[in-house]
């Protein structure tokens, strides 16, 4: 896996993060910010068949409290994607961005048991260029949905669960010319994730993912 530029960038923007603000209530955080390294694979359904995507994220989203244990946010970043065996796609190199809004709920009635939701809707787009004019833009939708209990004990959190996605998209070439549209590939799949408090607002957490899609991420968060 290549170790691409951005990830120092977002890595020392964490660290600043983490390094400022301040909060009175562990348990109920308020609005946060935070910085995402993440890597995952999944199938794009094309016509002829399933495509595995590596995809790359590695951005910063903002949520803040709409109502009690509730928050909505923005998310956004740089992005990476190849996709195997689809042409033009092994002589390409896609990079580009993605944004978008999400909502999450995580109860805070418990001191060691509560229960989490999240729900969000994401804009992806990556382009490049190859060999003999060839030029690709590929762009998709997702939606995302998961649901499960969080454990607390000190500074620790763990969190586990279930999620759904589904994916809507298109790929546009230029040599040869078509456009053609995908989907998801698989929908559903499970969750776990464990973070630590390095400070009462400041906390390091990695996150995974099997099933329809299988990643890894890491999540530097400042609550305030």
């Amino acid at each position: 896996m290549r170790l691409l530029p951005p990830i120092y960038l977002l890595a020392a923007l964490s660290t600043l993060l983490c390094a400022t603000a301040h909060a009175d209530d562990l348990y109920d955080p308020g609005a946060s910010t935070y910085v995402e390294l993440g890597r995952y694979r999944t199938s794009f359904t094309y016509a002829d068949g399933d495509h595995e995507a590596h995809v790359g994220r590695y951005g910063l989203a903002f949520n803040e409290p709409v109502a009690g244990d509730t928050t909505f946010g923005l998310q956004g970043g740089y992005l990476t994607l190849d996709v195997d065996g689809e042409p033009p796609g092994p002589f390409l190199d896609f990079t580009g961005r993605y944004l978008g809004l999400q909502g999450r709920y995580e109860g805070t009635w418990g001191d060691y048991f509560n229960l989490s939701g999240e729900l969000s809707y994401t804009w992806h787009d990556v382009n490049s260029s190859g060999p003999a004019a060839t030029h690709s833009e590929i762009t998709w939708y997702e939606t995302w949905a998961a649901f499960g209990p969080v454990l607390r004990y000190g500074p620790w959190r763990a969190s586990f669960g279930a999620y759904y996605q589904n994916l809507d998209g298109d790929e546009t070439d230029s040599n040869p010319g078509r456009h053609v549209d995908f989907s998801s590939g698989k929908s559903v799949g499970v969750y776990a994730g464990f973070s630590f408090y390095i400070d009462e607002t400041g906390s390091v957490g990695i996150y995974g993912t099997t099933g329809a899609r299988k990643g890894i991420k890491l999540i530097f968060r400042r609550d305030f």
